[in-house]
């Protein structure tokens, strides 16, 4: 295993929550979006917060809609908007600067993630990444951060697609149940998913 686990069973592992992206498709910042009263990044935050001691922070831009959220926050290392694997290379960065060899990372707007989600990835070796109903979820991983230059080369070179990063380290795929049908990474791009997801709980 890359962590090691402390005596209250928590894996001493940085997570880093994703929350850099537009959300233009929803309108307005959905990690922010209430979910049983309560905004989707705090559903995240207390999910990765189960499962690790390690610290628990956000990848999203500085003074921005997140700010008030409670949690400390670090922006893309790199300049110009690269999408989501900038703020995976952010998390390495700074899990780097803690001198630890890995780091999770978890989108924000997946609010039911496994209890299981860290140990799981950390059973599998970094790096790693969430599987579900046949679906690669790229940026729900365990990533080992003596791959950030390698990572940062990828977007420099123009490359952008999480997929094709994934496959090119060899990430080893996770496969989570998803009971009923219920996926555990299902996540919330628009208002009708985020009334789904309500329903689905009651």
């Amino acid at each position: 295993m890359t962590g090691y686990v402390t005596v209250d069973n928590r894996l001493d592992i940085p997570c880093v929550i994703l929350a850099g992206g537009a959300s233009r498709r929803f309108g307005t910042p959905k990690g922010l979006a209430l979910l049983d009263g309560l905004p989707l990044v705090d559903h995240v935050a207390m999910a990765l917060s189960a499962q690790v001691r390690g610290p628990v922070i956000l990848n999203a831009q500085a003074g921005g809609a997140y700010s008030a959220c409670g949690l400390d926050s670090i922006d893309d290392a790199l300049s110009g908007q690269l999408g989501p694997l900038a703020g995976i290379h952010a998390a390495m960065r700074w899990a780097e600067r803690l001198g630890c060899p890995t780091v999770v990372t978890a989108p924000v707007d997946t609010p039911f993630l496994p209890r299981d989600l860290v140990v799981r990835l950390t059973e599998a070796g970094a790096p790693a990444v969430a599987q579900s109903l046949g679906r690669i979820h790229g940026v729900c991983g365990l990533w080992p951060v003596k791959d950030a230059s390698g990572l940062e080369a990828f977007l420099e070179s123009g490359q952008r697609k999480v997929e094709t990063w994934v496959n090119s380290i060899g990430a080893r795929p996770v496969d989570f149940a998803a009971p009923e049908g219920r996926d555990p990474f299902f996540n919330i791009n628009t208002p009708p998913d985020a009334e789904r997801a309500q329903e689905s709980i009651g």
